[in-house]
């Protein structure tokens, strides 16, 4: 990998979409534990669509939960891909083990989602899913895509 394409996730801002504040007090604390010092918190997808449409704030990953009340992740997914800055900005789905699982991933891959987490979850799947889509993100910006 070339010295241009390293990703120093403490340059990197992350927005945390979830209803739940112990939930994302958690995720943030796992990220600050691989590097990440940059956060944006939500609690819907309405909060989290401000940050997406304001030009000023930079955002370079979304973890988000699926259900949530107002709007939910899909609902967010689709707008961010929708967005003309932000359309390919790497997005992680989490969602809890007693929804219809399968149903979502369909639907989450069909708009594009990046990976996709199930709770409760471990900090090594996390960081994981982190670098897989950072790394992809990286690549597909070094192909011209």
């Amino acid at each position: 990998m070339k010295s241009d394409q390293t990703i120093r996730a403490s340059h990197l801002c992350v927005l945390v979409v979830d209803d739940d504040d112990m939930v994302r007090s958690i995720i943030i604390e796992q990220l600050r534990s691989i590097g990440f010092q940059k956060f944006l918190e939500a609690v819907n997808g309405s909060e989290a669509h401000k940050f997406i449409l304001d030009p000023l704030q930079r955002v370079d990953m979304i973890i988000c939960d699926w259900e949530m009340p107002k709007t939910d992740g899909l609902t967010l997914l689709r707008a961010v891909r929708a967005h003309r800055h932000h359309a390919k900005t790497p997005f992680i789905m989490v969602t809890s083990q007693q929804s219809q699982e399968r149903m979502k991933i369909s639907q989450a891959k069909k708009h594009e989602v990046d990976a996709y987490i199930v709770k409760p979850f471990r900090a090594e799947t996390l960081r994981a899913k982190i670098y897989q889509v950072l790394f992809e993100a990286l690549d597909k910006k070094a192909e011209g895509a």
